[in-house]
């Protein structure tokens, strides 16, 4: 019999699902999750080749996601207490997500037309704003559609009032875990194994399942399903409901501030893998997911905002856990320091159910309750993601960052504690005063807050200087001693003072004696840039770290010379970015990425669409020149093989110590004659220039011929016998950024902490899969029993 307008069924928590088949629900909704975060990864990479491989940019698409999300929780929470048949609505709307998730490769062809006009034309200021307001009208669609689903589902499973904690908390949980698995399936198999675009129909493979499976169930549980309850006048927000807005908000902007700062720390000595990124990502998550999940099975009958408030200022302490274990032990403990944010992002999905059951007086306001909270979570984490990276980080540095944050919380989590705490009560207090003691103990002592490289350094007693920008954690070492003169990005030493960056230059140079202009992508030292504008070329250095150049007076005395030189210019940008859409046209296009050759975002530049790119940058005899380090032999054939396809004309030529080569391209023959070598390798300041090299001996004008001439390794041909038929790196097939299961099979042992860091990720996935099966399983048992 159908319940009448308006009347309650028994409370789920009481009782179960109110049929067998809602108890399929949250399952449906953990597949929207994992679809969800399969798209995050795929369209922001995406908007990344679109927009450039800028903090600004990649902190745009992410905030564009996001704000997509919360505006439709609020949109959902507008409708979601009309609709008679949500369950029905819900399935429409996770395929309508699937089929426009269809059509964003269409989408991002067009903003990426509007942004080149605009790129060219426009004022940094003006190009950053149209650069979210694209991003933003290309994800707006479908992810306002992903933020209303939350909202949507509460009004089809919350039909009594004791249900709203224990029915979001099994929703949002469930959701967070399908977001862990997507990640995880995404990031560790897909990616590498179908590409980018085919891990894309997964996702909407996904979400074809979820809706369709929410349609059959609506459409056989209908008989089954009370009425619309009449959702009533909506109440004013009172006082008590705009505090929880702000303590949701300020959560949500402390867990996405952390989230930034917890993966800059932990890049630290690792060589900035994707895979730490994903680790950190997928256990903030996991914590999440079982925090939320724990909040069900416990189910608070009575919430206070004192108990809010104590668990928000226990996780504000256990925020520098982490930081300092990275800070001391580096890569050593990566596994052990990304388990630490585990109790952290626990107590904050705990917390999201628990606000919603403070905030949500009634179950029939439970859907609007829901839609407003989340929407207030997510503004938050778009504000704590831009604060992270483009306040907290250059201001203070990281570590002293995260310590602030977690400050943030402890102060926010003591107010609710002291003001809120019932008479008599005095250990949430007491809770909230050890947390802020432990944090000023920690802020205290210089050690805590010193990065792992800072720490290596200080060992070697050598002169130094540590920078920390939107982009990256830079530290420079320097001293009278010219092989004491280091470079280090997020605490890997990228170069040194060598004869390798300078000879890119002039190998470039000896191939085209007559060449005017150069364009040198990423700066590094200074070295190539230097060395080209000593040939007298006309030098556009691209680099994507603000503070890199300015560090170049550490390791060349007459820095200032050349970064002041009406010969040279210095554009602080992505290089492919630059590439792609600067009109320009140059005689040589120089590159030396920073190593390790896999390090997230290197791998811009290395696919083959790059390639294409910069041949239509080179003038008609023009050349193209990157040093690849010495790297596995099937790698290394890889990239021979990309590059070939793009130039009618490709020369490999070993550095002259062998440890590299530089990999020339051109549509006209490539020789290195004799006078052209002695030209370019003969002038005095050339000379003196290569003599400035500490590892690699002085050698005259007649000595550089030989060299070069016998460092020729392949050339056109040669090239195509050694490289022979294979995969090649693309934009979407990022083979060196995503390298698990191919680096597996070789096992390179800088791969090998980055394999046992997704062992350890992955089974504490599987550890939290088993023990939900089991819960549920016991769930089952007590049912069951008479």
């Amino acid at each position: 019999m159908r319940p009448s307008a308006g009347q309650r069924l028994p409370s789920a928590g009481a009782g179960g699902w109110r049929t067998g088949f809602d108890s399929w629900v949250p399952v449906l909704f953990l597949a929207s999750g994992a679809a969800g975060l399969i798209y995050q990864v795929v369209w922001t990479q995406d908007l990344v080749l679109i927009f450039g491989d800028t903090t600004l940019a990649i902190v745009t698409s992410v905030s564009a996601f996001l704000a997509g999300l919360g505006i439709g929780s609020l949109a959902g929470a507008a409708v979601g207490a009309r609709l008679r048949r949500a369950l029905a609505v819900y399935g429409l709307v996770e395929i309508t997500v699937g089929c426009l998730a269809l059509l964003m490769p269409v989408a991002f062809g067009v903003i990426a037309t509007v942004f080149r006009s605009a790129y060219l034309s426009l004022s940094p200021a003006e190009v950053a704003l149209i650069r979210f307001g694209l991003a933003f009208v290309a994800l707006a669609p479908v992810t306002m559609l992903m933020g209303m689903s939350l909202p949507v589902l509460t009004r089809h499973l919350v039909r009594a009032d004791p249900d709203v904690g224990d029915r979001i908390a099994r929703l949002y949980g469930l959701n967070t875990l399908g977001a862990v698995a997507g990640l995880l399936a995404s990031g560790y198999l897909l990616i590498e194994s179908i590409g980018l675009r085919d891990t894309t129909l997964v996702a909407v493979g996904l979400n074809l399942c979820a809706g369709g499976g929410a349609l059959v169930l609506s459409g056989v549980s209908g008989a089954a399903q009370a009425g619309p309850r009449p959702a009533g006048p909506r109440p004013p927000l009172a006082g008590r409901h705009r505090l929880l807005l702000a303590v949701t908000f300020t959560s949500g902007l402390v867990s996405l501030a952390l989230e930034v700062l917890w993966t800059r720390m932990m890049l630290q000595s690792t060589g900035s893998s994707i895979y730490v990124f994903i680790a950190v990502v997928a256990v903030f998550l996991m914590g999440i997911a079982g925090g939320s999940l724990i909040y069900e099975r416990r189910r608070d009958r009575h919430p206070q905002l004192a108990t809010l408030g104590a668990l928000l200022a226990t996780a504000g302490a256990l925020t520098v856990v982490p930081m300092i274990l990275s800070n001391v032990s580096g890569p050593h403990w990566l596994p052990a320091a990304v388990l630490l944010i585990l109790p952290v992002t626990t107590i904050f999905g705990y917390t999201f159910p628990l606000t919603v059951r403070l905030f949500v007086g009634s179950a029939d306001q439970a859907s609007r309750g829901v839609g407003l909270v989340y929407a207030a979570n997510t503004a938050g984490c778009v504000a704590g993601t831009v604060l992270a990276g483009f306040v907290l980080i250059p201001a203070l540095g990281t570590s002293v960052a995260i310590i602030t944050a977690g400050a943030i919380l402890a102060i926010a989590g003591g107010a609710l504690a002291f003001g809120f705490a019932p008479r008599g009560d005095k250990l949430r207090p007491a809770a909230c005063l050890a947390a802020a003691a432990a944090l000023l103990m920690v802020f205290a002592s210089p050690a805590a807050k010193l990065t792992y490289v800072q720490n290596q350094i200080a060992t070697t007693g050598l002169r130094t200087a540590h920078v920390e920008d939107s982009v990256a954690s830079v530290d420079v070492t320097g001293g009278r001693n010219p092989r004491s003169r280091d470079l280090f990005i997020n605490g890997t030493g990228i170069t040194y003072l060598t004869i390798i960056t300078k000879l890119l230059a002039y190998v470039a140079k000896a191939a085209r004696p007559d060449a005017t202009s150069m364009l040198n992508i990423c700066f590094g030292m200074g070295a190539t840039y230097r060395s080209s504008i000593i040939l007298g070329l006309h030098t556009t250095a691209v680099e994507l770290d603000p503070t890199v150049p300015s560090v170049m007076p550490w390791f060349y005395p007459d820095a200032r010379k050349y970064l002041h030189n009406p010969l040279g210019n210095i554009i602080l940008s992505d290089g492919r970015n630059y590439v792609r859409l600067s009109g320009k046209h140059y005689n040589l296009i120089t590159v030396d990425f920073p190593p390790p050759i896999w390090s997230a975002g290197a791998v811009v530049l290395l696919a083959q669409e790059f390639y294409q790119e910069a041949a239509q940058r080179l003038t008609a005899d023009g050349v193209f020149a990157t040093y690849i380090p010495k790297t596995e032999s099937r790698q290394e054939k890889t990239i021979f093989r990309t590059i070939r396809p793009e130039f009618r004309h490709v020369s490999v030529v070993y550095n002259p110590t062998h440890s590299g080569t530089y990999i020339m391209g051109s549509q006209a023959p490539i020789n290195f004659t004799e006078p052209a070598i002695r030209s370019v390798f003969g002038n005095k300041a050339a000379q003196a220039d290569l003599a400035g090299a500490p590892d690699f001996p002085v050698r005259s004008a007649a000595q550089w011929v030989s060299i070069i001439r016998h460092s020729v390794w392949l050339t056109d041909n040669q090239v195509n016998a050694y490289a022979g038929t294979g995969p090649m790196i693309t934009d979407d097939h990022p083979l060196t950024e995503y390298f698990l299961h191919y680096g597996y099979i070789s096992a390179p042992a800088e791969w090998s902490g980055m394999i046992r860091l997704a062992l350890v990720v992955s089974g504490l996935f599987v550890l939290l899969i088993l023990a939900i099966a089991a819960d549920s399983a016991a769930r089952r048992q007590t049912r069951a029993a008479p």
